[in-house]
């Protein structure tokens, strides 16, 4: 059965109560009322007619019957209440026998003999006559207006209890419109259309919270379903550029090969400079799948070595070794004597030192490369300027994707594989800091990184180069 068809049936039976029971109260006082007003009227006979001498059959008395006994409960005298051509039967006192013989009673409620109505009938006994005095009031009246009240309540009741039902079907149909809209709206989300919200204004607050719950869980969901196509579209271009970056290697690894097995290479020099580059295409692909290795260890988010690290002292020994790699370039560092971060000192080493390769790779030689550790507000922050062309603002916000290049042939002549940047997002995303990449008017590149500070530095150290 439907929510709705069960509350205008709740309701309605609800209502039939009420009004029952209301009915009923009604009616019994009704009742109350009506014998209480009968009773008094038979005192006030019985009082008057003691006064003037006990009951006689007078025309007063037409609106009662009077029934006289004896002490022996014999019939002495009887007047029928009702019109004297059409009087009214007499009451059925058999059942009060042994009742009348003794003192006053209280009103008790008889039949007629025939049973055709009741009576309210009360008694007394004269000590001066030895008779029984007997009054019965016909409840014909009481009767029918009970009756009619009581049909008065049955029809009023029927008209309330359809109208409350109408009422309530129209204000459930009104108050669980909404619901039904969430049914829809769900139904179709369940069909895999995640673009649908619910109504954010339901008409209660209890519909509004969950509508706004549901809508909160559609957009987790769909953001979920976004980011996960974004890690399968990155895990389908992450594959398709491993494997192109390792089909040139593999196929030049082969040709030399299958050049060897034809007996191209019988010439010494000529097996010298087969093997030469076989040798370089392996250092290549061993390079290429140590950074897979790498990364696919960071992704796991692995524990790393939490300790203090100086990255002023890492950055001064990558300035070293990019002077010693290429004696003509001018590579100056300028930073504190410390800069204390907490975290891996080989994984670190190798951000400083990929962002100073990344540098010298893609500047002219004349390019000068400035490499600052400053410390400020808690953090210790590393910046590498190339002081090149700059990148183009289209690049910036893809160049820490795994194997996308801005210069692909340049890359690769150079021995690249177009994960240098990545590793050093993902060592830095590791480590708790951020890294990004902005254009410098007049200096090229600039990479900045920043890492929460163990301490600030004692003292401050010249600029070398």
């Amino acid at each position: 059965m439907k929510l709705r068809v069960r509350l205008v049936l709740t309701f309605t039976a609800l209502i039939l109560f009420v009004i029952a029971s209301l009915g009923a109260v009604l009616i019994g006082q009704t009742r109350v009322s009506l014998n209480a007003e009968i009773d008094r009227q038979l005192l006030s006979v019985f009082d008057r007619r003691r006064n003037i001498g006990g009951l006689g059959s007078g025309d007063d008395t037409r609106s009662f019957a009077v029934l006289i006994y004896d002490r022996r409960g014999q019939q002495v005298a009887a007047s029928p209440s009702g019109f004297a051509e059409d009087p009214d039967p007499l009451p059925d006192l058999s059942t009060l026998a042994e009742q009348i013989r003794q003192d006053d009673g209280r009103p008790v409620i008889v039949e007629s003999v025939d049973g055709s109505l009741r009576y309210r009938v009360l008694w007394s006994v004269d000590n001066r006559t030895e008779t029984v005095q007997i009054l019965a009031f016909p409840l014909t009246a009481a009767d029918n207006a009970v009756g009619a009240l009581l049909r008065t309540l049955l029809v009023t009741g029927a008209a309330v209890a359809a109208f409350g039902g109408l009422a309530t079907w129209w204000a459930v149909r009104q108050s669980l419109s909404p619901v039904d809209e969430m049914v829809v709206t769900a139904t179709a989300v369940s069909e895999g259309d995640l673009t649908l919200r619910m109504p954010e204004d339901a008409g209660s607050p209890e519909l509004d919270r969950l509508g706004e719950a549901f809508n909160d869980m559609l957009d987790q969901i769909e953001a979920s379903f976004d980011a996960e196509r974004t890690v399968q579209d990155g895990l389908k271009r992450f594959v398709a550029d491993a494997s192109h970056e390792l089909r040139t290697p593999l196929a030049a690894v082969q040709g030399y090969a299958e050049l060897y097995r034809k007996g191209a290479l019988a010439e010494p020099e000529a097996l010298d400079n087969a093997m030469s580059r076989i040798t370089r295409e392996s250092e290549r692909m061993q390079r290429l799948v140590e950074d897979l290795l790498l990364l696919a260890r960071l992704d796991e988010a692995s524990p790393i070595k939490n300790r203090p690290v100086d990255l002023a002292g890492i950055a001064r020994a990558a300035v070293a070794d990019a002077q010693a790699i290429e004696p003509g370039r001018q590579v100056m560092f300028s930073g504190p004597d410390e800069a204390l971060v907490m975290g891996d000192d080989q994984r670190l080493a190798q951000v400083v030192s990929n962002l100073v390769t990344n540098a010298r790779t893609h500047t002219p030689p004349s390019s000068p490369i400035e490499v600052e550790v400053t410390v400020a507000d808690g953090h210790v922050r590393l910046d590498v300027i190339d002081n090149g062309p700059g990148i183009s603002p289209e690049h910036l916000d893809r160049v820490f994707d795994r194997f996308y290049r801005i210069d692909h042939s340049r890359a690769r002549s150079s021995g690249g594989t177009g994960l240098g940047l990545a590793i050093v997002a993902a060592i830095v995303h590791h480590h708790g800091g951020t890294v990004g990449v902005t254009n410098e008017p007049g200096r090229g590149a600039r990479f900045t990184i920043r890492f929460p500070a163990v301490r600030q530095p004692v003292r401050l150290e010249n600029a070398v180069s």
